[in-house]
Order: C-alpha cells, then structure tokens, then sequence
C-alpha cells in the first residue's frame, strides 16, 4: 500500500444515525489546510465504540503499524472507541508509528507523537468509556424497572404487539406491515401437529419463516404460549388472558 500523508476515520453507531456531521467538519478541516480531499484516505463504518469487531478500524490500525500512515484525522476522540483499551491500542500505535492525530472538534486538536496532547486525549477517551458504562447501567435500571411493573422490554415475539410499555396478542394483525397475528400462529402449529411440515405451515401463515415456525414449536414453554393459553412469564400470560374466549 502506498503511503498516504492523510487518512481519516468516520464511526456512526447504528445504521440509523447519519455521519454527515462528521463528514462535512472533515471536508472544512481539510480545505482549510490545503489539502487536497482526494488525497486522503477514508476508513468509515458503522459499528460500536465498544466493538473490537471494526473491519475499517482494524485495517487504519494495521496500516498505521506498517508505516503506511502520516497523519489520521477524526471527527473527535470518542469516534476512536468508547472502551479504554481500544483508544489506547489506537494511541499507542499512532505514537511508535511517528502519527500525528489531528481532531476536528472537541479539547484536545492533536495528539504528537511525541505525546502532546497525549494526556488531554486520554481523559477524553476515559470520560467517553465511563459515560458508556453509565448508560449501560441506566438502560439495565430501567429494563428491570419495566419488567417489574409488567412491562415488555424489547421486540415482542411473533403474534403479539406492544402498548404503552405492555404486551397483548395481535388480534387484528396488519399483514401489509409484516406483522402476524396469534391466531396465525396457533393455526400453523396445529397444522404441524395434524402433520403439516414447518415449510408448509409457514407458506400458508402470514409472515412467518419455517425457522420461526420451527422454534416456537420446539420451545415447550413458548408453544404453551399459543397452544394452552398459558405462560410462566406473568407478562406473557396477563396477555393471553386476554386473546381467551
């Protein structure tokens, strides 16, 4: 690989999130420093701060490793990682390469190799770490804070919906949206239990796959669900009370 005088790294962290922001105080970074944009080399992904699991963040760290790397500019130091060990690895690898890391927004703006700035960048990515712990904890809080109250956390399982926080069998499903109703699904397994196969069932219940199918089938207490009427999760079953005749 060639040299590049300039590379820059883009992290988002979920699919929905747009990383233009990053992008366009980049472009003004590198205009205002006279260079050339086609230049420089991009690495840009969507991924977790936290993940080791980074194809792009991986390929800069390898390429700062083998010397192909002068200078890496980020949008700020967060964009790195939000676990310690990951912003250190990326930092340290910079500074036995002779890297400078530039930074387009936020305290610190360089990071030398010879470590200035280092100490500032480290603060940073610690802050950036423990604000993530911090979340995790507020989210696990507010998770079992739901659950005790009788809520549903997270997606509801096939042929039931959520409202206001609470889950309840889909009685009147809008297959149009992909959605499959309860009675669907206590149909399909009674026609696997008249000896239907999974694909078969499955063709012939809206939106539903032969491994959906298949596990609910498979799981005693999940099919219990749909085929009794009963549920050993209090949540589960203040639905179905509500889907009996």
């Amino acid at each position: 690989m060639t040299t590049k005088q300039y590379s820059a790294y883009i992290r988002k962290s979920t699919e929905e999130q747009s990383d233009e922001h990053q992008r366009a105080d980049l472009r003004d970074w590198f205009k205002n420093n006279g260079i050339d944009i086609s230049e420089v080399e991009f690495y840009a992904e969507q991924a977790s701060g936290a993940s080791e699991e980074r194809d792009e963040f991986t390929s800069l760290i390898e390429n700062v490793e083998d010397g192909n790397v002068k200078n890496i500019v980020i949008w700020e130091v967060s964009r790195i990682a939000r676990k310690g060990f990951l912003a250190q690895r990326f930092f340290d690898a910079c500074e036995d390469a002779g890297v400078t890391i530039h930074v387009t927004n936020g305290s610190v703006r360089r990071i030398e190799p010879d470590g200035t700035g280092r100490l500032v960048a480290d603060i940073i990515a610690s802050v950036a770490a423990e604000e993530r712990r911090n979340l995790i904890r507020r989210t696990k809080s507010g998770q079992k804070r739901a659950r005790e109250a009788g809520k549903w956390v997270g997606n509801p399982p096939t042929g039931f919906t959520v409202t206001d926080g609470y889950l309840q069998p889909n009685l009147n499903p809008d297959y149009d949206n992909g959605e499959t109703g309860y009675f669907d699904v206590t149909e399909a397994l009674d026609s696997v239990e008249s000896g239907q196969s999974y694909n078969e069932a499955a063709d012939q219940t809206p939106n539903i796959t032969r491994q959906t199918l298949s596990k609910i089938d498979k799981d005693e207490n999940r099919r219990a669900w749909y085929i009794d009427g009963t549920a050993e999760d209090e949540r589960v079953q203040d639905a179905l009370e509500q889907a009996s005749p």
